[in-house]
């Protein structure tokens, strides 16, 4: 029953799926969606064009892979709902906020989830990687801090910046500065994976 029960988690985790590129492309789509139809139809039609982008890219994430893509979708789900407020209320804030909702919701998440001690980031990205509860945990802490910082960041740009310039804050710092951080995670990641690949070797050790 042992075997069996080894034979089984092995399976499990070795038929899980590995990194894909259309979850770094999914953070990219929207945006440059948001950015080149910004510049041609104006703020409320770029943010129509990123939650356009956004909802292809989960179905295409559901059509290709069979997985929901349950970070994509929860932000998704935010902006569809204040753009439809701002279109209504005809208020540019609610697309301005949108990235101070989103950010300041994932980093409440995952550090009260840290605080509470259970790693919130295995929740949303467990279907990806298969990592050691240690690395779970850092990752939530790492992302929760960097999610507060980008709340606070898009607070005081939003407020202090025109519209062109605060959208060119939005592409020009902010997603080079999320793309650095996240390849910043990438050392803990692939150590984490290396680790949980000798755990699996082990246990496929007979007599173990």
């Amino acid at each position: 029953m042992r075997i069996k029960s080894m034979e089984s988690k092995t399976t499990n985790i070795h038929a899980r799926p590995k990194i894909r590129f259309m979850s770094m492309f999914s953070e990219i789509a929207p945006l440059a969606a948001f950015f080149l139809v910004h510049q041609a139809y104006g703020l409320y039609a770029g943010a129509v064009a990123a939650i356009a982008a956004s909802s292809l890219l989960v179905a295409a994430t559901w059509a290709f892979e069979k997985r929901l893509a349950r970070f994509a979708i929860f932000a998704t789900s935010i902006a569809a709902l204040l753009t439809l407020a701002a279109i209504i209320a005809e208020e540019k804030t609610y697309i301005k906020i949108q990235p101070s909702l989103f950010s300041g919701a994932f980093a409440a998440v995952l550090l009260i989830g840290r605080l509470r001690g259970r790693a919130m980031m295995k929740v949303f990205f467990q279907a990806q990687f298969d990592l050691p509860e240690k690395v779970w945990n850092s990752l939530s802490l790492r992302w929760g801090l960097f999610f507060l910082a980008a709340t606070l960041a898009n607070e005081i740009a939003w407020r202090a910046l025109s519209d062109d310039d605060w959208v060119s804050f939005r592409v020009l710092i902010m997603a080079p500065a999320t793309g650095l951080f996240m390849m910043a995670q990438l050392p803990i990641t692939l150590r984490g994976q290396r680790e949980m690949k000798q755990i699996m070797a082990a246990a496929d050790k007979p007599g173990d």
